[in-house]
């Protein structure tokens, strides 16, 4: 037979582990939309066409969304495979850009100048 005294302690730790874990699932998430609304307007684009970004939005994985963001930003010179492709692409997305409602000014004006300079570099 269990000691009331062990059952009653024994509660409170289960109820403290599970509030733990659920703040710990809500701090993971909140950490994922910080490190998301960090990017800047490009390389949020270039996050949402990645292959992984669908199970990483589903999991609300930081680390894969770290991951996903390092490939991007170390592959931009390196990989020459697809250059042409990546030109055609970025010369489109240049003429296309627009202020989207409730963007101000300052953050289409910066992505305007993003997709310039991605154009100069390819």
């Amino acid at each position: 037979m269990l000691h009331p005294g062990k059952t009653e302690m024994w509660r409170i730790r289960a109820n403290n582990t599970i509030k733990r874990k659920e703040l710990l699932e809500a701090n993971l998430e909140a950490m994922y939309e910080v490190v998301l609304s960090l990017c800047d307007p490009v390389l949020k684009d270039q996050v949402c066409y990645h292959e992984d970004t669908e199970d990483i939005n589903n999991k609300q994985d930081t680390l894969g969304l770290l991951q996903c963001i390092k490939k991007i930003m170390y592959s931009n010179g390196d990989d020459d495979t697809h250059m042409g492709y990546k030109h055609e692409v970025a010369i489109t997305n240049y003429y296309k850009v627009q202020q989207k409602s409730f963007q101000s000014i300052q953050d289409y004006h910066n992505q305007f100048i993003a997709y310039r300079k991605l154009c100069g570099q390819l």
